[in-house]
Order: C-alpha cells, then structure tokens, then sequence
C-alpha cells in the first residue's frame, strides 16, 4: 500500500480508499471467470472483501471509504464528488480568506448498494422428443403385441396393430370396429366400445374384381341351450373358428375376403394370444401390401420404391387416399409436395388417436389404479415411453397381461400421463394435482412431461400471488418434491423465490426453513435478498448518518451563539 509514501512526501495531499467492482459480491463467479482471459488467475468467494473490512482499513488510515461498481454505475459520482470535497477542504486551510471555501462540507457518506433482485429462472421446455415415426415403422417390422394378422397368397402372413391401422384410415377403423360389434362375447378389454356412436356401416364387397356379397350361415337361436349354454362341443367350436368362420355375419370391404378370432402365436415375444385373422384378396401381393401398412405406420412413402403402381392400386382400394396422392406427386416428379400431405395426415392421426383413448376403443390393456380404472394401447405406449416399452416387451408379467396395476396413482393424473403419450401435449385440467403429475412423469422417464409440469406449476403458482393470496408455504412443499422427483427447473424457481422474499418466508416459516437440508439452507444464506452484508451496512450508515446529524445540530447552535455574542458585544478601541 502506497499510503506511508504519500503521507511522507505529500503530506498535505487528502486521500481516500475506494474499493472496485462491488458487483462481484453477488456476481455468478463461474460465469465472470468464464469471461476472463484464459491466463487470468481466477477469481474465488474468498478473494471478495467484504464492506466492513474496507471500513476498517480506512479507520486506520483515518481517510474516507467509498465502493464503486462500473457495471452497475453505482458511486461513481461519490467517489469524483467527494475527491474534490477533501481536496477543497485542505486547500481551505492555506486560503482561509476566500468565502467560498468556508461552505465546502466535509466528504459525505455513502449510502449501501442494494443489488437488484435477480431474474426468476424461465422453466425452459427440451425439445419434443420425435423418435415416434421411427419407432412406428419399427414397430411394424417387428411386431411386438400385434393384435391383427393379415394373410396375403395363403403364405404370406403380416402381423400389425388395429390401432394403428384404425387411426391413420377410415377403411380399417369401419372393418375393426364392426368385428367389435359383431363379436360381443369377447373380453372387454379387447373391443372395449360399449359407449361408442357407431353409424349405419353400408355392406362391402370381398374382391377385388367382384361386387357380390357372401352370405354367411349364422348361429340360430334355437342352438342354445336352455340354460344359455351353447350345446357344441369345444372342438367343434374350434373347429368352426379356424375352418369355415361361421360365428358371426360380417361384411367385409373390397380386398378383404375373411376376418375371423384365432390364437396365434406372436413372431416377437412368442407368446400365444388372440388376434384378428384377415385374409387378403390374392390380387394383392405382400411388397405393395406392406408397403401401404409403413405409411400407415409412419405417414413416409420412399421415394426409391419400385412397385408404385401397384401402391397407388391398394391404396385405391382401402381408401387411403393421402398415399395415392403422394404416389402421383413421385411420379410427376413433385416429391416436395408430399411433405405437406405427411404434415397434415398426423394431424389428422394425433386427433384419431385421441378419440380412440377417450372413447376407448381398440384399447387392449386397462390400467388399475387407486380411483379407477382406464384402458389404453399397448401399441402406442410402447412407441412414445421407454418404460412402457420396457414393460410391456420385455419379460415381466405385464407384458403377457391385459391388466396392469399401478397402486398410490389416481386417474386425473395418468390421464394426463396417457394424454401426452397420445398427442405429446398437456392438456390443462382443474382436477390435475401438478406435483403428483411430476412424480409420475418422473416416475415413467419422460422429462418433455415434467418441464411441461413445471410450467404449468410456476403459472399457477404465479396465478395465485397475482390473486392477493400468500404461496410461502406452498413454495416451500414444491420445493421438497421437485427436489425428491428432478424437477430441477421448479426447485430452481423456489429456491428463487424463497430468497427473494427471505424475510417474509422466514418469518412466517422459520421452522421449515430449519428442516430444509443443508444445501438449501447454504443456499438461501448465500442467494438471500436484501443479502447479509447489504442489512450490516444500512444499519451502519443510518447509525452513522444520525451521529452526524446530531454533530451538525450542534455545530449549528454553536455557531448561532457566536454569532448573537459578537452581535451584541460592545465595540473595543484600541
């Protein structure tokens, strides 16, 4: 310190202490220390002084002190100001005569910086995760929990899931859902349509090249027993489903020929199940057939594939009119075009699909939970939720289940769950508790649903304080449950505002403040607002400030006495 050397040879010189960059006292360290130079030593908590200890220094060197911050521009102007009080005030001393110096005060105090209040933390929503398409024509390949084998050419069999064949073409919604009608003998998990509206389905044809309906014989009412029991024998119920499909009369539309129940055994899991048997006109060959199915899949049609007229002919004939489209667009050589059919076909799909979870149908597997029960698809789960995929393809006994108990989680929340599984959407309900949609979202590994949780919670958190109503207490139960599910974004906003409003929180809270963990109490003492050294040093200057007001009312009265003693004191000759 150069402060010996300037008294020695300057002696008259007035000195004061200024200490630089207060910012950094409630700075992010890591993020300035980024922004230096890369040789710079970096800076550390410890390097920061704090405000008494410049006070103490200048104590001892009997000068006065001031802090300054460029970034903020806070005391700039003190620091000028000042240096030209003190060097007025010890040029007063060899120029006593001149009036104007007489009026110089003294360097004034400087009032404490308050820092401002830092930014709430914005909840941040990931990218939404957009594997599903892929994972639909992956699905297709390797049909895990498929529920509908269609057979081309009698060798060709194709395994493949009614919802997704419903949801992306009314063709195959009309076949499935009048198999469900016909059929009501099945278990409700496997049709499931109780509630739906289903309109007056008009008779279809079963060939290609024929527009003649086949009559099918009929159980006649006088075949069943008595006692509602149906006098066949088990083999020749059997017997009757594998040969000649004589349960229920169907009408099927051009291309199909049959529809029939049959236990097969699935390529994936090779567990035997139950599954829609539709035989295909044989006009119709399995590379085309399959090909329709991946766009039904995926809304994609490669530009590269080679049998395209054969497309566009199956395509006609099951109605799916958005493939036949894009099958022109390639052959005109205006591929461009079909990105805009694709766009608007999932649109069409998301809507589908989530008609068909609200009303049910199609849905092979019924979640038991703790105040109800919901079905849902399993081929949709598997393609939108690792854990589902886990569960329903691997070797746990939900895999080989159509029902899944799930205890301690109520309906409202799993149907939100299901709901964004569905249309990658969260759709805002008053009946929704928040905190229990995070831990089930975490619970289910689906990070895009928890930041969409968060963001909800911080809304209505921040709806409610609007409101005139006080979310201390709220803040800090959000706080311990984000912290225990990963809501990480949420328990940085808490934690935010719990110091922001330090003082308020901890005088209604002070016992929860307590039980928090340490790391939060660490936390709260170094992010409080005001913080701790700002609360020393208002208390400091308001002392100091009434010290000195007292000190000039004094001074004020001394003066006012000697002036009305010179006033009336009588004149000396000499």
């Amino acid at each position: 310190m150069w402060c010996q050397e300037i008294k020695h040879f300057c002696p008259r010189t007035p000195v004061i202490l200024v200490g630089c960059q207060l910012d950094l006292r409630y700075a992010d360290l890591e993020a300035v220390n980024r922004a230096r130079r890369p040789l710079a030593r970096p800076i550390k908590r410890g390097d920061i002084l704090p405000p008494e200890r410049g006070r103490e220094v200048a104590k001892e060197l009997g000068i006065p002190y001031y802090e300054t911050s460029v970034f903020d521009q806070f005391g700039i102007k003190d620091v000028f100001d000042n240096a030209i009080r003190a060097a007025l005030i010890s040029r007063r001393h060899l120029q006593f005569w001149k009036s104007h110096l007489k009026k110089v005060q003294k360097p004034l105090l400087q009032a404490p910086f308050l820092p401002p209040k830092a930014p709430p933390p914005v909840i941040k929503i990931p990218e939404c995760p957009v594997t599903s398409i892929n994972e639909a024509g992956y699905l297709l390949d390797n049909p895990l929990c498929a529920d509908v084998m269609f057979i081309l050419q009698d060798h060709a069999h194709i395994f493949a899931h009614k919802i997704y064949l419903a949801t992306s073409s009314s063709k195959f919604y009309d076949l499935f859902l009048m198999e469900c009608e016909e059929t009501p003998d099945l278990p409700e998990a496997q049709c499931n349509n109780k509630e739906r509206a289903s309109g007056n389905l008009t008779s279809r044809t079963f060939s290609l090249d024929s527009d003649d309906i086949m009559e099918v014989a009929t159980l006649h009412p006088s075949t069943v027993s008595a006692d509602g029991s149906n006098p066949l024998t088990r083999g020749e119920h059997e017997a009757g489903e594998a040969g000649c499909l004589k349960q229920v009369p169907t009408f099927l539309g051009k291309g199909f020929v049959s529809m029939h129940k049959e236990m097969r055994v699935n390529p994936v899991s090779k567990r035997t199940c139950a599954v829609t048997v539709v035989r295909v006109d044989a006009s119709i060959q399995p590379g085309p057939f399959k090909t329709v199915l991946q766009f039904l899949y995926t809304g994609q049609l490669d530009e590269n594939e080679k049998d395209l007229t054969r497309v566009a002919q199956i395509a006609e004939v099951l109605e799916v009119f958005d493939l036949r489209m894009m099958v022109e667009n390639i052959t005109n050589k205006e591929a461009f075009m079909n990105q805009e059919i694709t766009k608007a076909f999932h649109v069409r799909k998301a809507n589908r699909i989530k008609e068909c979870l609200s009303k049910e149908t199609f849905s092979d597997v019924t979640f038991k939970l703790e105040d109800g029960n919901i079905n849902a698809h399993k081929p949709l789960l598997i393609c939108s939720c690792e854990w589902m995929s886990a569960m329903f393809g691997g070797s746990f006994v939900e895999s080989s289940s159509s029902e899944v108990v799930l205890p301690n989680i109520n309906k409202a929340s799993m149907q939100a769950v299901l709901d964004y599984l569905y249309t990658k959407q969260l759709s805002p309900s008053q009946e929704l508790d928040t905190l229990e949609l995070i831990a089930l979202a975490n619970r289910f590994c689906l990070p895009h649903l928890v930041a969409l949780a968060e963001l909800q919670s911080v809304q209505e958190l921040n709806k409610t304080a609007m409101s005139g109503i006080s979310i201390d207490g709220d803040v800090l139960c959000y706080l311990e449950i984000a912290q225990f599910h990963n809501a990480n974004q949420l328990a940085a906003w808490c934690l935010h505002y719990i110091c922001t409003n330090y003082n308020s929180v901890c005088s209604k809270f002070r016992k929860e403040i307590k039980t928090k963990s340490p790391d939060n109490q660490e936390y709260f003492e170094r992010h409080r607002w005001p913080p701790v050294w700002y609360l020393k040093e208002e208390d400091h200057f308001q002392r100091v400030k009434k010290e000195r007001e007292k000190e000039d009312i004094a001074l004020n009265k001394h003066h006012s006495k000697r002036k009305w003693c010179f006033w009336n004191s009588p004149a000396v000759v000499i």
